[in-house]
């Protein structure tokens, strides 16, 4: 069943959400059920057609931040296999540093692209490399 899940939760989820946006007062709300269509979109949709799609009726929701986002994650979607190899050497790269400055600019740089995964991951590496200082009594 693990690969019918994703597409369980989108169609149930997805139900919810389009039922939910139709009504004026929910324009510009990120509801319950917005926000776990949202999750499970940026988490196991794959195909940019249905990102795409997705993005389209976050927008009309006055969602823009969510479509914006989906949108981001669509165009990642579809680049070409040596730029996404690029995209994996860069990220490993960024794990095997320790110059914490340079780690969290290329976590901007991921997260501006949509890629928000990798944008925590590298942020999570970068603060553990520079643990904060603790107050000696």
């Amino acid at each position: 069943m693990g690969p019918l899940l994703p597409i369980l939760v989108i169609s149930l989820a997805g139900g919810a959400y389009f039922r939910g946006s139709t009504e004026e007062k929910n324009k510009g709300v990120l509801t319950p059920e917005r926000a776990l269509v949202f999750e499970t979109a940026l988490n196991e949709v794959k195909d940019p057609a249905k990102l795409n799609k997705l993005a389209e009726a976050f927008r009309k929701a006055e969602l823009a931040p969510q479509a914006d986002l989906l949108e981001k994650r669509a165009k990642l979607r579809e680049l070409p296999a040596p730029v996404k190899a690029e995209r994996r050497e860069a990220f490993r790269k960024g794990m095997s540093s320790h110059d914490t400055t340079a780690i969290n600019n290329l976590a901007e740089a991921f997260e501006k692209q949509g890629a928000t995964g990798a944008a925590n991951a590298l942020r999570k590496y970068a603060s553990s490399l520079n643990p904060p200082a603790t107050v000696a009594k």
